[in-house]
């Protein structure tokens, strides 16, 4: 891979809600709904990682009541991936973002893809 290469998938887990009244609920653009469960991937084109978390940050905050809702009945969380830059590629989840992330009770679980 060249260049910078970064995912931060916002995922919801079917509980006491089926993936479309998840869907229903959230009315998120760019949400998919599948067998086994809810997501999406905020953020267009090949953005450094934090750029893309704060999106990420801004979407959550934007679509609050409605993840707390869905949140009180699902399991959320928030899976990063990410290309490291030769040496070392920092991650940084900014203030609004872990705190959003708390409030949901949402998980970040973090995947580096290197080679």
């Amino acid at each position: 891979m060249e260049g910078p290469w970064s995912r931060a998938t916002l995922r919801v887990w079917p509980g006491e809600m089926t993936v479309a009244e998840i869907d229903a609920v959230l009315g998120i653009e760019g949400g998919v709904a599948d067998d086994r469960l809810w997501y999406v991937e905020p953020g267009v084109g090949d953005l450094h990682l934090d750029d893309r978390l704060k999106v990420v940050a801004a979407l959550l905050v934007e679509n609050g009541k409605a993840l707390a809702q869905v949140a009180a009945k699902c399991e959320i969380d928030l899976f990063v991936s990410w290309t490291p830059k030769d040496g070392q590629d920092s991650v940084c989840l900014g203030p609004d973002l872990i705190r959003v992330l708390g409030e949901l009770g949402a998980h970040v679980v973090m995947d580096t893809h290197t080679g």
